[in-house]
Protein backbone atom coordinates (compact mmCIF):
# COMPACT_ATOMS: atom_id res chain seq x y z
CA UNK A 1 0.00 0.00 0.00
CA UNK A 2 1.45 3.58 -1.24
CA UNK A 3 1.68 6.43 1.29
CA UNK A 4 -0.91 7.95 -1.41
CA UNK A 5 -3.28 5.40 -0.69
CA UNK A 6 -2.66 5.23 3.54
CA UNK A 7 -3.37 9.05 3.17
CA UNK A 8 -6.25 8.72 1.12
CA UNK A 9 -7.84 6.45 3.24
CA UNK A 10 -7.05 8.30 6.32
CA UNK A 11 -8.86 11.22 5.13
CA UNK A 12 -11.99 9.33 4.54
CA UNK A 13 -12.18 7.44 7.46
CA UNK A 14 -12.02 11.14 9.46
CA UNK A 15 -14.65 12.46 6.81
CA UNK A 16 -16.70 8.56 7.42
CA UNK A 17 -16.37 9.57 11.64
CA UNK A 18 -17.59 12.89 11.22
CA UNK A 19 -20.43 11.88 9.39
CA UNK A 20 -21.39 9.30 12.10
CA UNK A 21 -20.31 11.56 14.42
CA UNK A 22 -23.01 14.90 13.52
CA UNK A 23 -25.48 12.97 12.06
CA UNK A 24 -25.88 9.95 13.84
CA UNK A 25 -24.05 8.66 16.83
CA UNK A 26 -20.93 6.54 16.33
CA UNK A 27 -22.14 4.17 19.55
CA UNK A 28 -26.35 3.40 18.62
CA UNK A 29 -27.44 1.22 15.99
CA UNK A 30 -29.44 1.84 12.78
CA UNK A 31 -32.81 1.10 14.92
CA UNK A 32 -31.61 3.51 17.98
CA UNK A 33 -30.81 6.17 15.73
CA UNK A 34 -34.03 5.93 13.95
CA UNK A 35 -36.22 6.49 17.44
CA UNK A 36 -34.79 9.90 17.96
CA UNK A 37 -36.26 11.34 14.30
CA UNK A 38 -39.24 13.69 15.18
CA UNK A 39 -42.34 11.56 13.88
CA UNK A 40 -40.96 8.40 14.71
CA UNK A 41 -43.71 5.95 16.44
CA UNK A 42 -42.42 3.15 18.80
CA UNK A 43 -43.87 -0.25 17.65
CA UNK A 44 -42.60 -2.49 20.82
CA UNK A 45 -40.69 -5.83 19.67
CA UNK A 46 -41.46 -9.39 20.66
CA UNK A 47 -38.39 -9.48 22.89
CA UNK A 48 -38.99 -5.93 24.70
CA UNK A 49 -42.40 -7.04 25.41
CA UNK A 50 -41.68 -10.73 27.51
CA UNK A 51 -38.77 -8.39 29.48
CA UNK A 52 -39.29 -10.04 32.98
CA UNK A 53 -39.74 -6.29 34.37
CA UNK A 54 -41.58 -4.96 32.15
CA UNK A 55 -44.13 -7.76 32.44
CA UNK A 56 -44.46 -7.55 36.23
CA UNK A 57 -44.77 -3.75 36.06
CA UNK A 58 -47.79 -4.07 32.76
CA UNK A 59 -49.40 -6.58 35.41
CA UNK A 60 -49.13 -5.24 38.31
CA UNK A 61 -50.41 -1.93 36.61
CA UNK A 62 -53.30 -4.29 35.17
CA UNK A 63 -54.51 -5.02 38.93
CA UNK A 64 -54.34 -1.41 40.16
CA UNK A 65 -57.83 -0.77 40.22
CA UNK A 66 -58.05 2.82 40.89
CA UNK A 67 -61.18 3.56 43.42
CA UNK A 68 -63.79 5.66 41.11
CA UNK A 69 -64.95 9.25 42.68
CA UNK A 70 -68.04 11.57 42.70
CA UNK A 71 -66.78 13.74 44.89
CA UNK A 72 -63.72 15.43 42.90
CA UNK A 73 -63.45 17.32 46.31
CA UNK A 74 -61.40 14.16 47.24
CA UNK A 75 -59.20 14.03 44.70
CA UNK A 76 -55.98 16.06 43.97
CA UNK A 77 -55.73 16.38 40.30
CA UNK A 78 -52.47 16.68 38.10
CA UNK A 79 -52.81 17.73 34.50
CA UNK A 80 -49.54 17.44 32.27
CA UNK A 81 -48.72 18.78 28.52
CA UNK A 82 -45.42 18.06 27.31
CA UNK A 83 -44.13 19.04 24.01
CA UNK A 84 -41.64 17.82 21.98
CA UNK A 85 -41.27 14.42 23.70
CA UNK A 86 -38.21 12.00 23.80
CA UNK A 87 -38.52 8.85 21.50
CA UNK A 88 -41.16 6.44 23.27
CA UNK A 89 -38.57 3.02 23.20
CA UNK A 90 -36.36 5.33 25.49
CA UNK A 91 -38.57 4.17 28.74
CA UNK A 92 -40.88 1.69 30.05
CA UNK A 93 -44.88 2.26 30.94
CA UNK A 94 -47.34 0.14 32.58
CA UNK A 95 -49.70 2.08 31.27
CA UNK A 96 -50.96 2.53 27.99
CA UNK A 97 -49.24 5.54 26.08
CA UNK A 98 -51.51 6.30 22.42
CA UNK A 99 -50.95 8.76 20.10
CA UNK A 100 -46.60 9.06 21.43
CA UNK A 101 -44.38 10.04 18.83
CA UNK A 102 -40.70 11.23 18.92
CA UNK A 103 -40.57 15.20 19.21
CA UNK A 104 -44.66 14.56 19.80
CA UNK A 105 -46.68 16.60 22.56
CA UNK A 106 -49.53 15.09 24.69
CA UNK A 107 -51.65 15.72 27.64
CA UNK A 108 -51.90 13.31 30.57
CA UNK A 109 -54.36 13.28 33.72
CA UNK A 110 -53.35 11.54 37.01
CA UNK A 111 -55.89 11.34 40.24
CA UNK A 112 -54.26 10.77 43.19
CA UNK A 113 -56.52 10.42 46.54
CA UNK A 114 -56.25 14.08 48.54
CA UNK A 115 -57.27 12.22 51.55
CA UNK A 116 -55.92 9.13 52.23
CA UNK A 117 -53.13 7.18 49.99
CA UNK A 118 -53.17 6.26 46.27
CA UNK A 119 -54.92 6.67 43.29
CA UNK A 120 -58.03 7.49 42.51
CA UNK A 121 -60.15 7.96 39.49
CA UNK A 122 -63.40 10.30 38.50
CA UNK A 123 -66.71 7.97 37.95
CA UNK A 124 -67.49 10.24 35.12
CA UNK A 125 -65.27 11.26 31.92
CA UNK A 126 -61.99 13.07 30.90
CA UNK A 127 -62.32 14.96 27.14
CA UNK A 128 -59.76 17.14 25.90
CA UNK A 129 -61.16 19.67 23.38
CA UNK A 130 -64.60 17.75 23.84
CA UNK A 131 -63.14 14.31 22.73
CA UNK A 132 -63.63 11.60 25.44
CA UNK A 133 -60.02 10.53 26.62
CA UNK A 134 -59.70 6.65 27.17
CA UNK A 135 -58.13 5.53 30.37
CA UNK A 136 -54.52 4.76 30.26
CA UNK A 137 -54.52 2.53 33.19
CA UNK A 138 -53.84 3.35 37.51
CA UNK A 139 -55.80 6.45 37.61
CA UNK A 140 -54.07 7.62 34.39
CA UNK A 141 -55.75 9.14 31.07
CA UNK A 142 -52.86 9.72 28.15
CA UNK A 143 -53.44 11.02 24.20
CA UNK A 144 -50.56 11.95 22.29
CA UNK A 145 -50.52 13.94 19.28
CA UNK A 146 -48.75 15.60 16.51
CA UNK A 147 -47.04 18.95 16.79
CA UNK A 148 -48.44 20.95 14.09
CA UNK A 149 -51.93 20.37 16.88
CA UNK A 150 -49.91 22.18 19.68
CA UNK A 151 -50.89 25.43 21.14
CA UNK A 152 -53.94 26.14 23.47
CA UNK A 153 -55.73 22.70 24.89
CA UNK A 154 -59.03 22.30 26.35
CA UNK A 155 -59.44 19.84 29.26
CA UNK A 156 -62.73 18.80 31.19
CA UNK A 157 -62.91 15.87 34.05
CA UNK A 158 -67.07 15.21 35.21
CA UNK A 159 -67.97 13.00 37.67
CA UNK A 160 -71.56 11.60 38.62
CA UNK A 161 -72.49 13.87 41.64
CA UNK A 162 -72.38 17.05 39.11
CA UNK A 163 -68.56 18.08 39.80
CA UNK A 164 -66.52 19.38 36.66
CA UNK A 165 -63.11 20.56 36.10
CA UNK A 166 -62.33 22.89 33.42
CA UNK A 167 -58.50 23.60 32.92
CA UNK A 168 -57.04 25.54 30.13
CA UNK A 169 -53.49 23.90 29.33
CA UNK A 170 -50.74 26.21 27.68
CA UNK A 171 -47.67 24.87 25.94
CA UNK A 172 -44.20 25.79 27.56
CA UNK A 173 -42.01 27.62 25.89
CA UNK A 174 -39.34 25.81 23.24
CA UNK A 175 -35.78 25.40 24.32
CA UNK A 176 -32.64 23.54 22.42
CA UNK A 177 -29.65 22.02 22.83
CA UNK A 178 -26.96 23.61 20.98
CA UNK A 179 -24.06 21.96 21.91
CA UNK A 180 -22.79 19.60 25.44
CA UNK A 181 -19.50 19.93 26.58
CA UNK A 182 -18.47 22.00 23.40
CA UNK A 183 -20.31 19.10 20.91
CA UNK A 184 -23.17 19.89 18.97
CA UNK A 185 -26.13 18.04 19.69
CA UNK A 186 -26.16 15.18 17.18
CA UNK A 187 -22.37 14.38 18.08
CA UNK A 188 -20.61 11.74 19.28
CA UNK A 189 -21.28 12.99 23.05
CA UNK A 190 -19.79 10.95 25.63
CA UNK A 191 -20.03 11.75 29.51
CA UNK A 192 -17.69 9.59 31.56
CA UNK A 193 -17.58 11.80 34.48
CA UNK A 194 -14.09 12.86 34.80
CA UNK A 195 -15.46 16.91 33.45
CA UNK A 196 -18.42 18.78 35.21
CA UNK A 197 -21.22 18.94 31.84
CA UNK A 198 -21.78 22.17 30.35
CA UNK A 199 -24.81 22.71 28.38
CA UNK A 200 -25.44 25.30 25.94
CA UNK A 201 -28.72 26.00 25.35
CA UNK A 202 -30.83 28.28 22.49
CA UNK A 203 -34.26 30.27 24.34
CA UNK A 204 -33.18 28.46 27.61
CA UNK A 205 -34.02 31.60 29.14
CA UNK A 206 -36.90 32.57 27.35
CA UNK A 207 -39.86 32.19 30.58
CA UNK A 208 -37.95 33.28 33.65
CA UNK A 209 -41.05 32.06 35.62
CA UNK A 210 -40.41 28.66 34.66
CA UNK A 211 -37.15 26.14 35.58
CA UNK A 212 -35.01 23.94 33.59
CA UNK A 213 -34.13 20.00 34.38
CA UNK A 214 -30.80 18.50 33.12
CA UNK A 215 -32.39 14.52 32.96
CA UNK A 216 -31.45 11.01 32.51
CA UNK A 217 -32.30 7.48 32.24
CA UNK A 218 -32.19 5.13 34.64
CA UNK A 219 -32.88 1.69 35.47
CA UNK A 220 -34.96 0.32 37.96
CA UNK A 221 -34.84 -3.81 37.71
CA UNK A 222 -34.36 -3.12 33.96
CA UNK A 223 -37.15 -0.44 33.89
CA UNK A 224 -36.00 2.50 31.92
CA UNK A 225 -37.19 5.31 34.03
CA UNK A 226 -36.74 9.02 33.29
CA UNK A 227 -34.73 10.49 36.01
CA UNK A 228 -33.56 14.46 37.00
CA UNK A 229 -29.91 14.55 37.75
CA UNK A 230 -29.80 18.53 37.73
CA UNK A 231 -32.48 21.43 38.47
CA UNK A 232 -31.48 24.84 37.34
CA UNK A 233 -33.09 28.66 36.68
CA UNK A 234 -34.08 29.61 33.25
CA UNK A 235 -30.77 30.60 31.55
CA UNK A 236 -28.87 29.49 28.27
CA UNK A 237 -26.34 28.00 29.74
CA UNK A 238 -25.56 25.02 32.25
CA UNK A 239 -22.96 23.55 34.41
CA UNK A 240 -23.57 20.33 36.23
CA UNK A 241 -21.33 18.74 38.43
CA UNK A 242 -19.74 15.93 38.52
CA UNK A 243 -21.15 14.84 41.66
CA UNK A 244 -24.57 15.01 40.64
CA UNK A 245 -24.18 11.93 37.85
CA UNK A 246 -23.96 10.39 41.75
CA UNK A 247 -26.41 11.52 43.92
CA UNK A 248 -29.18 12.11 41.66
CA UNK A 249 -32.81 12.14 42.17
CA UNK A 250 -33.36 8.45 42.09
CA UNK A 251 -30.44 7.30 43.72
CA UNK A 252 -28.99 4.51 43.99
CA UNK A 253 -30.56 3.55 40.49
CA UNK A 254 -27.85 2.91 37.90
CA UNK A 255 -27.57 5.40 35.01
CA UNK A 256 -27.69 3.33 31.95
CA UNK A 257 -24.66 3.11 29.67
CA UNK A 258 -26.77 4.57 26.46
CA UNK A 259 -28.26 7.28 27.09
CA UNK A 260 -30.68 10.10 26.55
CA UNK A 261 -29.77 13.77 28.04
CA UNK A 262 -32.94 15.80 28.25
CA UNK A 263 -33.20 19.68 28.84
CA UNK A 264 -36.77 20.17 30.42
CA UNK A 265 -38.58 23.32 30.85
CA UNK A 266 -41.51 23.17 33.36
CA UNK A 267 -43.61 25.67 34.14
CA UNK A 268 -45.82 24.79 37.45
CA UNK A 269 -48.91 25.99 38.84
CA UNK A 270 -51.20 25.35 41.68
CA UNK A 271 -54.91 26.01 41.36
CA UNK A 272 -57.44 25.81 44.19
CA UNK A 273 -61.14 26.61 44.82
CA UNK A 274 -62.54 24.58 42.19
CA UNK A 275 -64.62 21.35 42.60
CA UNK A 276 -61.32 19.03 43.15
CA UNK A 277 -59.05 19.35 46.69
CA UNK A 278 -55.92 20.48 44.89
CA UNK A 279 -54.96 20.53 41.32
CA UNK A 280 -51.59 20.87 39.80
CA UNK A 281 -50.81 21.99 36.33
CA UNK A 282 -47.43 21.23 34.74
CA UNK A 283 -46.47 23.17 31.18
CA UNK A 284 -43.56 20.89 29.72
CA UNK A 285 -41.50 21.87 26.88
CA UNK A 286 -37.87 19.26 26.10
CA UNK A 287 -35.08 19.33 23.55
CA UNK A 288 -33.11 15.77 23.99
CA UNK A 289 -29.90 14.24 22.76
CA UNK A 290 -28.46 10.29 22.50
CA UNK A 291 -25.66 10.11 24.72
CA UNK A 292 -23.01 7.62 26.06
CA UNK A 293 -22.04 7.42 29.95
CA UNK A 294 -18.87 5.84 30.43
CA UNK A 295 -16.58 5.25 33.80
CA UNK A 296 -18.07 4.67 37.18
CA UNK A 297 -20.69 6.25 36.91
CA UNK A 298 -22.76 4.25 34.60
CA UNK A 299 -24.04 0.56 35.56
CA UNK A 300 -24.12 -1.40 38.53
CA UNK A 301 -27.07 -2.35 40.08
CA UNK A 302 -29.49 -0.98 43.02
CA UNK A 303 -27.96 -3.21 45.79
CA UNK A 304 -24.40 -2.07 44.97
CA UNK A 305 -24.98 1.68 44.66
CA UNK A 306 -26.85 1.60 47.45
CA UNK A 307 -24.31 0.88 49.45
CA UNK A 308 -21.73 2.85 47.92
CA UNK A 309 -20.73 6.05 49.52
CA UNK A 310 -19.27 7.32 46.58
CA UNK A 311 -22.24 6.76 44.02
CA UNK A 312 -25.04 7.66 46.81
CA UNK A 313 -23.75 10.06 49.05
CA UNK A 314 -25.65 10.13 52.82
CA UNK A 315 -23.26 11.60 55.48
CA UNK A 316 -25.53 9.79 58.27
CA UNK A 317 -23.48 7.25 58.08
CA UNK A 318 -20.11 9.24 58.87
CA UNK A 319 -21.07 11.47 61.81
CA UNK A 320 -19.51 10.24 64.96
CA UNK A 321 -22.13 9.99 68.59
CA UNK A 322 -22.23 13.56 69.88
CA UNK A 323 -20.94 13.10 73.86
CA UNK A 324 -23.05 14.22 76.34
CA UNK A 325 -26.31 13.37 78.39
CA UNK A 326 -28.12 13.05 75.35
CA UNK A 327 -27.90 10.10 72.68
CA UNK A 328 -28.23 11.83 69.03
CA UNK A 329 -28.89 10.20 65.99
CA UNK A 330 -28.16 13.00 63.06
CA UNK A 331 -29.81 11.93 59.74
CA UNK A 332 -28.93 13.48 56.33
CA UNK A 333 -29.59 12.10 52.78
CA UNK A 334 -28.57 12.54 49.34
CA UNK A 335 -27.65 15.52 48.52
CA UNK A 336 -29.73 15.86 45.83
CA UNK A 337 -32.58 16.90 48.02
CA UNK A 338 -30.58 17.84 51.31
CA UNK A 339 -28.95 21.04 51.07
CA UNK A 340 -25.79 22.32 53.05
CA UNK A 341 -26.85 24.02 56.61
CA UNK A 342 -24.85 27.12 55.34
CA UNK A 343 -28.21 27.84 53.12
CA UNK A 344 -30.04 28.68 56.26
CA UNK A 345 -29.75 32.04 56.13
CA UNK A 346 -33.16 32.96 57.46
CA UNK A 347 -35.86 30.62 58.75
CA UNK A 348 -39.14 30.31 60.92
CA UNK A 349 -39.40 27.85 63.45
CA UNK A 350 -43.47 26.85 62.46
CA UNK A 351 -43.68 24.37 65.29
CA UNK A 352 -42.19 23.72 68.87
CA UNK A 353 -44.51 21.27 71.00
CA UNK A 354 -44.14 19.79 74.64
CA UNK A 355 -46.35 17.17 75.22
CA UNK A 356 -46.31 13.73 77.05
CA UNK A 357 -47.89 11.19 78.90
CA UNK A 358 -47.76 12.58 83.33
CA UNK A 359 -48.77 8.88 84.97
CA UNK A 360 -47.43 5.44 84.76
CA UNK A 361 -48.78 2.61 86.32
CA UNK A 362 -46.91 -1.45 86.91
CA UNK A 363 -48.79 -4.05 87.57
CA UNK A 364 -46.91 -7.13 89.17
CA UNK A 365 -47.86 -10.44 89.69
CA UNK A 366 -46.64 -12.84 92.41
CA UNK A 367 -47.30 -15.89 94.15
CA UNK A 368 -46.58 -17.97 97.44
CA UNK A 369 -46.97 -21.58 98.10
CA UNK A 370 -47.28 -23.55 102.03
CA UNK A 371 -47.99 -27.10 102.54
CA UNK A 372 -49.94 -28.11 105.28
CA UNK A 373 -50.93 -31.86 106.22
CA UNK A 374 -49.89 -32.85 102.24
CA UNK A 375 -51.95 -29.65 101.12
CA UNK A 376 -50.39 -27.19 98.92
CA UNK A 377 -51.91 -23.65 99.13
CA UNK A 378 -50.72 -21.21 96.54
CA UNK A 379 -51.37 -17.72 97.04
CA UNK A 380 -51.32 -15.24 94.24
CA UNK A 381 -50.63 -11.10 95.02
CA UNK A 382 -51.26 -8.78 92.48
CA UNK A 383 -49.74 -5.16 93.01
CA UNK A 384 -50.49 -2.72 90.93
CA UNK A 385 -48.59 0.92 91.44
CA UNK A 386 -49.77 4.32 90.04
CA UNK A 387 -47.90 7.31 90.12
CA UNK A 388 -48.44 10.54 88.83
CA UNK A 389 -46.01 13.63 88.00
CA UNK A 390 -46.67 16.74 90.22
CA UNK A 391 -49.56 18.98 89.09
CA UNK A 392 -48.24 21.92 87.53
CA UNK A 393 -50.56 25.25 86.10
CA UNK A 394 -51.54 25.23 82.50
CA UNK A 395 -48.85 28.89 82.82
CA UNK A 396 -45.86 26.88 83.89
CA UNK A 397 -46.34 24.09 81.16
CA UNK A 398 -46.39 27.83 78.56
CA UNK A 399 -43.60 29.04 80.13
CA UNK A 400 -41.67 25.85 80.01
CA UNK A 401 -42.41 25.48 76.09
CA UNK A 402 -41.51 29.62 75.57
CA UNK A 403 -38.39 29.53 77.73
CA UNK A 404 -37.08 26.38 75.49
CA UNK A 405 -38.42 27.73 72.65
CA UNK A 406 -35.74 31.13 73.05
CA UNK A 407 -33.06 29.09 74.09
CA UNK A 408 -33.38 26.96 71.01
CA UNK A 409 -33.42 30.36 68.56
CA UNK A 410 -31.14 31.89 70.59
CA UNK A 411 -28.91 29.05 69.73
CA UNK A 412 -29.68 28.69 65.83
CA UNK A 413 -28.32 32.23 66.08
CA UNK A 414 -25.26 32.56 68.28
CA UNK A 415 -23.99 29.21 67.25
CA UNK A 416 -25.00 28.92 63.98
CA UNK A 417 -25.52 32.46 62.69
CA UNK A 418 -29.22 32.10 61.50
CA UNK A 419 -31.37 34.42 61.61
CA UNK A 420 -35.03 33.26 63.26
CA UNK A 421 -38.05 35.25 62.04
CA UNK A 422 -40.53 36.31 65.37
CA UNK A 423 -43.00 33.41 66.03
CA UNK A 424 -45.63 36.09 65.61
CA UNK A 425 -44.62 36.34 62.32
CA UNK A 426 -45.01 32.83 61.30
CA UNK A 427 -48.13 32.13 62.98
CA UNK A 428 -50.23 34.95 61.61
CA UNK A 429 -49.12 33.44 57.51
CA UNK A 430 -51.99 32.53 55.71
CA UNK A 431 -50.62 29.08 55.22
CA UNK A 432 -50.47 28.55 58.98
CA UNK A 433 -54.49 27.99 59.04
CA UNK A 434 -53.47 24.39 57.62
CA UNK A 435 -51.47 23.54 60.58
CA UNK A 436 -52.13 20.40 62.19
CA UNK A 437 -54.51 21.84 65.88
CA UNK A 438 -52.70 20.92 69.28
CA UNK A 439 -54.83 19.90 72.64
CA UNK A 440 -53.40 23.03 74.48
CA UNK A 441 -53.95 20.93 77.42
CA UNK A 442 -52.65 19.81 80.78
CA UNK A 443 -54.52 17.25 82.68
CA UNK A 444 -53.49 15.18 85.25
CA UNK A 445 -52.54 12.43 82.77
CA UNK A 446 -51.34 14.48 79.88
CA UNK A 447 -49.70 17.62 78.61
CA UNK A 448 -49.42 19.59 75.35
CA UNK A 449 -48.49 23.05 74.91
CA UNK A 450 -46.66 24.98 71.74
CA UNK A 451 -44.35 27.89 72.23
CA UNK A 452 -45.40 31.02 70.98
CA UNK A 453 -48.95 29.79 69.67
CA UNK A 454 -47.46 27.61 67.67
CA UNK A 455 -49.06 24.03 66.13
CA UNK A 456 -48.24 20.64 65.33
CA UNK A 457 -46.33 19.83 61.72
CA UNK A 458 -44.64 16.93 63.15
CA UNK A 459 -45.96 13.41 63.16
CA UNK A 460 -44.08 11.44 66.06
CA UNK A 461 -45.77 8.30 66.69
CA UNK A 462 -48.09 5.97 63.79
CA UNK A 463 -51.37 7.17 65.08
CA UNK A 464 -50.05 11.05 63.89
CA UNK A 465 -48.90 9.47 60.93
CA UNK A 466 -52.00 7.65 59.67
CA UNK A 467 -53.99 10.35 60.68
CA UNK A 468 -51.94 13.19 58.72
CA UNK A 469 -51.69 10.93 55.92
CA UNK A 470 -52.95 12.56 52.79
CA UNK A 471 -51.70 12.41 48.66
CA UNK A 472 -51.01 15.88 47.65
CA UNK A 473 -48.34 17.60 45.89
CA UNK A 474 -44.96 18.89 47.83
CA UNK A 475 -46.03 22.34 46.48
CA UNK A 476 -49.18 21.72 48.47
CA UNK A 477 -47.06 20.84 51.42
CA UNK A 478 -47.65 23.29 54.76
CA UNK A 479 -44.23 24.07 55.22
CA UNK A 480 -43.60 25.16 51.19
CA UNK A 481 -46.35 26.93 51.61
CA UNK A 482 -45.00 28.67 54.21
CA UNK A 483 -41.58 29.13 52.96
CA UNK A 484 -42.48 30.59 49.57
CA UNK A 485 -45.47 32.85 52.09
CA UNK A 486 -42.91 34.34 54.27
CA UNK A 487 -39.50 34.22 51.93
CA UNK A 488 -37.46 31.95 53.80
CA UNK A 489 -34.75 29.63 53.27
CA UNK A 490 -36.01 26.83 55.31
CA UNK A 491 -38.34 26.00 58.20
CA UNK A 492 -37.10 24.49 61.49
CA UNK A 493 -40.28 22.00 63.49
CA UNK A 494 -39.21 20.40 66.81
CA UNK A 495 -41.56 17.99 68.99
CA UNK A 496 -40.59 17.30 72.35
CA UNK A 497 -42.35 14.18 73.33
CA UNK A 498 -42.34 13.32 77.06
CA UNK A 499 -42.94 10.15 79.40
CA UNK A 500 -43.28 9.00 83.38
CA UNK A 501 -40.94 7.50 84.79
CA UNK A 502 -42.18 4.99 87.33
CA UNK A 503 -38.59 4.84 88.86
CA UNK A 504 -37.43 7.97 89.08
CA UNK A 505 -40.44 10.29 89.06
CA UNK A 506 -39.04 12.35 86.13
CA UNK A 507 -39.70 12.54 82.84
CA UNK A 508 -37.95 10.99 79.85
CA UNK A 509 -37.44 13.12 76.71
CA UNK A 510 -37.62 12.04 73.45
CA UNK A 511 -37.33 15.14 70.86
CA UNK A 512 -37.38 15.43 66.88
CA UNK A 513 -35.92 17.83 64.79
CA UNK A 514 -36.54 18.25 61.18
CA UNK A 515 -35.35 21.60 58.94
CA UNK A 516 -37.50 21.82 55.93
CA UNK A 517 -36.05 23.33 53.30
CA UNK A 518 -37.42 24.96 49.84
CA UNK A 519 -38.58 22.08 47.18
CA UNK A 520 -36.07 20.91 44.60
CA UNK A 521 -38.75 20.20 42.28
CA UNK A 522 -42.28 20.52 41.58
CA UNK A 523 -42.25 16.48 42.49
CA UNK A 524 -39.46 16.72 45.44
CA UNK A 525 -39.50 18.19 48.20
CA UNK A 526 -35.92 19.02 50.42
CA UNK A 527 -34.94 18.96 54.04
CA UNK A 528 -31.46 19.95 55.67
CA UNK A 529 -31.66 17.14 57.85
CA UNK A 530 -33.44 15.32 60.68
CA UNK A 531 -32.29 14.98 64.29
CA UNK A 532 -33.42 12.72 67.02
CA UNK A 533 -32.29 12.62 70.95
CA UNK A 534 -33.21 10.56 73.75
CA UNK A 535 -32.17 10.92 76.91
CA UNK A 536 -33.03 9.45 80.72
CA UNK A 537 -34.36 12.02 82.83
CA UNK A 538 -33.05 13.11 85.87
CA UNK A 539 -35.02 11.85 88.99
CA UNK A 540 -37.57 14.73 90.30
CA UNK A 541 -35.83 14.19 93.72
CA UNK A 542 -32.37 15.17 93.24
CA UNK A 543 -33.38 18.50 91.34
CA UNK A 544 -35.40 19.17 94.83
CA UNK A 545 -38.66 20.54 95.52
CA UNK A 546 -40.51 23.43 93.98
CA UNK A 547 -38.80 26.66 95.27
CA UNK A 548 -39.48 30.01 94.42
CA UNK A 549 -36.02 31.34 95.45
CA UNK A 550 -34.16 28.90 92.51
CA UNK A 551 -37.13 29.15 89.73
CA UNK A 552 -40.50 28.32 89.05
CA UNK A 553 -41.78 25.28 88.62
CA UNK A 554 -40.97 25.33 84.46
CA UNK A 555 -37.58 25.53 85.75
CA UNK A 556 -37.49 22.46 87.51
CA UNK A 557 -39.40 20.78 84.74
CA UNK A 558 -36.47 22.07 82.48
CA UNK A 559 -33.92 20.27 84.98
CA UNK A 560 -35.34 17.18 85.17
CA UNK A 561 -35.58 17.07 81.12
CA UNK A 562 -32.12 18.15 80.89
CA UNK A 563 -33.17 21.05 78.61
CA UNK A 564 -29.70 22.49 79.12
CA UNK A 565 -28.24 19.57 77.92
CA UNK A 566 -30.24 18.80 75.36
CA UNK A 567 -29.42 22.31 74.11
CA UNK A 568 -25.82 21.59 74.11
CA UNK A 569 -26.03 18.29 72.15
CA UNK A 570 -27.99 19.63 69.50
CA UNK A 571 -24.80 22.22 69.09
CA UNK A 572 -22.55 19.45 69.03
CA UNK A 573 -25.42 17.93 66.51
CA UNK A 574 -24.85 20.84 64.20
CA UNK A 575 -21.07 20.95 64.46
CA UNK A 576 -20.96 17.34 63.49
CA UNK A 577 -23.54 17.71 60.30
CA UNK A 578 -21.20 20.82 59.27
CA UNK A 579 -17.95 18.46 59.51
CA UNK A 580 -19.98 15.91 57.41
CA UNK A 581 -20.72 18.36 54.93
CA UNK A 582 -17.57 19.54 54.06
CA UNK A 583 -15.47 16.09 54.22
CA UNK A 584 -18.32 15.69 51.28
CA UNK A 585 -17.42 17.71 48.28
CA UNK A 586 -20.71 16.89 46.90
CA UNK A 587 -23.82 19.08 49.02
CA UNK A 588 -21.79 22.12 48.55
CA UNK A 589 -20.82 21.43 44.76
CA UNK A 590 -24.55 20.17 43.61
CA UNK A 591 -25.97 23.13 45.45
CA UNK A 592 -23.77 25.94 44.07
CA UNK A 593 -25.17 26.64 41.04
CA UNK A 594 -28.80 26.89 42.82
CA UNK A 595 -27.24 29.26 45.73
CA UNK A 596 -26.59 32.46 42.97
Amino acid sequence: MTLKSIKVIAFLSIITFGINSINGQSFLKKKEIKAYKCGYVHKESFFSKIKPMKLISKAVGGLVKAGKKSDLEKTAAMFIYTSNIIPKSKLDFATKTPGWETCGDGIAAVFLNYEGVGLTDTDGDVLLNGTKIEKAGMGTYFQGFSPDKRGSQEIEVTSSSGDKINVTMQPAEPLEIISVNGIEKGGDIIIDGTKDLVIELKNGDADLDSKLYVEVITSAMSLKVQTHLFPSKAKNRIVVPIEAFKNYENSPLPIIKKNTLIVTRVKHDIVRNTDAGIIQKLSMYSDFTPILIKGDIAGGNLLKNSFSKDKNTNVSDGFKTVEGEYNVKITKGNPFSHPPVKMMKNVGIASFVIRGNLKKEKTTVSSSSTTNFNIKTTTTTTTTIKKWFPKLEDNAWQKLADKLYTKFANSLKNNNGINVIPVETVVKAKAYAEMKPILDTVTATFVEKGAGGTRRLLSTNFKDFWKDLKTTFPADYINEKLIQELNLDGLIAVTIDLDFDLESEGLNPKVKIMAFAPNVSFKTPAKYFEMDFSTDAKSLKSVNTYNALTGGPEDVVLKVIKGDELLNAFKLAMEELKKGEEKNPAYNRIWEERMK
